[in-house]
């Protein structure tokens, strides 16, 4: 009865599916439905509170499946396979905020789909989804690490927000780096050249911000509703903002002393 009505999915999302492959259920699926779906996720798998999408760990898990489904065909066990559907959260919860933003997951979606044409991936993909999707040379370079770098062209849907998302990392990175650098050097806080230097920054964190702000609103609006970005905003730029602004005040406001 369930054959005629009923085809399951087999979910997993870790960048090793060996476990989830080799399981006894897979007899027990063969024997109550004509075929058997397997899902893979582009985006919001992991690290839900980041923008961007961890490529490798993605590309590795969809690489296992398609292996695992090669080798269930090899052994001929009886199990036919659907397909391979490429699942995107949003979020990982309905009470958690937007995380790994539509525009930042292209470049995953993209590398995915040949990685399931070829079952592998190398350091030459790039280009060549760049030439077989979008037939843009240039559409994007990408590095195999945890930590890639897109460089889009004009073809690139979502370009503008993901330059965006851009910005911001770099925004992130260089408010880090300051805090690091005043926490290295308390001692120069009395020194009223070291002051100077430390507001120039914080002012130009202040204004990079604030056009940021601005410009999400903007750019965001051709994807998603103003609540999400509202949410989104919350989430990832009022806190810099706030973090700025109030490091700004105490800086012009307060009389640092250092003790000797």
């Amino acid at each position: 009865f369930l054959k005629n009505l009923i085809e399951p999915m087999v979910l997993s999302f870790q960048p090793d599916i060996g476990n989830i492959i080799n399981g006894p259920h897979w007899r027990t699926y063969r024997s109550l439905f004509h075929q058997v779906w397997v899902a893979a996720a582009y985006k919001g798998a992991e690290q839900c509170d980041d923008n961007f999408v961890p490529v490798v760990s993605r590309l590795s898990n969809i690489v296992s499946w398609g292996r695992a489904l090669h080798g269930l065909k090899l052994r001929g066990n009886g199990i036919k396979i659907g397909g391979i559907a490429l699942m995107g959260f949003s979020r990982p919860a309905y009470s958690l905020p937007t995380c790994q933003l539509l525009p930042a997951s292209i470049p995953s979606v993209l590398l995915m789909i040949l990685a399931i044409k070829v079952n592998s991936y190398h350091k030459y993909i790039n280009s060549e989804v760049a030439i077989c999707t979008l037939r843009c040379k240039d559409f994007f370079h990408v590095e195999l690490t945890e930590d890639y770098a897109v460089e889009a062209c004009d073809r690139m849907p979502g370009r503008q927000s993901y330059r965006l998302l851009s910005a911001l990392r770099v925004l992130k990175s260089r408010i880090s780096n300051l805090l690091t650098t005043i926490s290295k050097n308390r001692h120069l806080l009395a020194d009223q050249f070291y002051q100077v230097l430390l507001i120039d920054e914080l002012i130009y964190l202040q204004s990079a911000l604030k056009s940021l702000n601005k410009e999400v609103q903007l750019s965001f609006n051709e994807i998603y509703h103003n609540h999400t970005i509202e949410e989104w905003r919350y989430r990832h730029l009022r806190p810099l903002i706030n973090l700025i602004n109030d490091f700004h005040w105490h800086m012009i406001n307060t009389r640092i002393i250092v003790q000797p």
